[in-house]
């Protein structure tokens, strides 16, 4: 009885709302990402790249998948984990597929924030610009990775350098300074 009584609540309430206005369009979005990431996941298993984030966008119904690795990823790697995504999503019966919906799978871009620590390893030699969580930012060349700690030489004068060693659990946000020599 109750049950019916619950069916009927949601189905008067997904007529007073339409589109992305309906509670329950939500909830399908969220099943959804929920089987992106294991997919995603999946598929990235026993390779170099890892998932670093679902972005889903209620308004339009976008999925936004990025990936990384440890080495840069190809478009042909993203194509082929949208293609894999695309099949799993077309058989799968629980996915109502009423209002349609994008998906883009991508690496991120060179602007984004660095997340996790193995996207550190690729920009070693590279000038970072790090945030730690007291709020105090440094400048400087990435020389390396120990445990879990980064080695960034910032420059102390023109002909003097120092190391510094930040934990990565201390870090809020890196972000890699694109130079054009």
């Amino acid at each position: 009885m109750q049950f019916v009584i619950i069916k009927l609540y949601l189905q008067r309430i997904c007529e007073r709302f339409r589109g992305d206005k309906n509670p329950l369009f939500y909830c399908r979005m969220e099943r959804l990402s929920t089987k992106l990431k294991t997919w995603t996941s999946d598929f990235l298993e026993n390779s170099e790249e890892f998932l670093i984030d679902i972005e889903s966008k209620p308004p339009n119904s976008k999925y936004k998948i990025v990936i990384d690795g440890i080495k840069p990823v190809s478009i042909y790697r993203c194509s082929e984990l949208s293609r894999h995504l695309s099949k799993l999503i077309d058989e799968d019966k629980e996915i109502e597929d009423n209002k349609g919906f994008t998906l883009e799978v991508s690496s991120p871009g060179a602007e984004k924030p660095l997340k996790f620590l193995n996207q550190y390893f690729k920009h070693i030699g590279r000038k970072l610009e790090v945030e730690k969580k007291d709020k105090t930012k440094i400048t400087g060349v990435l020389k390396s990775i120990e445990s879990s700690e980064l080695v960034i030489e910032k420059n102390v004068s023109k002909k003097e350098t120092t190391e510094e060693k930040i934990e990565f659990n201390n870090i809020e946000k890196a972000i890699v300074i694109i130079t054009f020599k």
